[in-house]
């Protein structure tokens, strides 16, 4: 039979071997979880750049032609006396 002060002791030690079990997988979940988010996170930034190019290019590609670009920012005069 097993001294009780033994039968104490090894139940601690089990209680923190199933703890750091437990702290174990939680931080391996955790780590996926986390390199998930990043991944996410930089698809989608790369699609974020990717649309400001996009909307970058049409700016450039439609400013000449359709008339509605400032033409205070683009450094041309405007009005009577402009030409």
């Amino acid at each position: 039979m097993l001294s009780g002060g033994f039968a104490v002791v090894s139940l601690v030690y089990l209680a923190v071997v199933v703890l750091l079990l437990v702290l174990v997988v939680a931080l391996i979940v955790l780590v996926f979880a986390a390199v998930r988010v990043l991944r996410l996170t930089a698809t989608e930034k790369e699609l974020r750049i990717d649309r400001l190019r996009v909307d970058s290019l049409v700016d450039t590609l439609g400013s000449d032609d359709d008339g509605t670009d400032d033409t205070a920012a683009s450094g041309r005069p405007s009005g009577p006396s402009a030409s």
